[in-house]
């Protein structure tokens, strides 16, 4: 008897997709501190110790989106859901140490975060890495 071998879907599932438009609308909060940021600022702020105010959102709208395109190509979940995870920590240690009250922010801005890690986690789409990473080992 010859095995057989199911062929493994390079579509991603509906959940994958999901957490992946989820991703890109987490990486609306910390794009706009940044291009506050870069636009409230003076010409000569990066050469200051201030130029971590645009190096940490930079860095998360980075990892968010090569979270996504990795999940897209069946790569990672991993990386996704790590990159929601600092933003949602960074959020709440934000909100702990009162200095970010959130206004209209608040609520929408921890629904993709946190609906992003979830839905990246999900037995699914962790499965679903794992056969395409198994169809390319051969």
């Amino acid at each position: 008897m010859v095995p057989t071998v199911r062929p493994v879907r390079r579509r991603p599932p509906a959940i994958a997709i999901a957490a992946a438009v989820l991703g890109l609308l987490s990486c609306a909060l910390p794009a706009l501190f940044l291009l506050i940021g870069v636009a409230l600022s003076d010409p000569d702020s990066l050469e200051q110790p201030g130029w971590i105010d645009f190096a940490l959102p930079a860095a998360l709208v980075c990892g968010l989106v090569a979270g996504v395109v990795l999940l897209l190509l069946g790569r990672s979940w991993l990386t996704l859901a790590a990159a929601a995870g600092v933003l949602i920590f960074l959020m709440l240690a934000a909100h702990v140490l009162g200095s970010w009250g959130g206004g209209p922010f608040y609520f929408t801005g921890w629904v993709a975060p946190v609906g992003t890690v979830v839905l990246s986690a999900l037995p699914g789409v962790r499965g679903w890495v794992a056969e395409r990473a198994a169809g390319r080992a051969g």
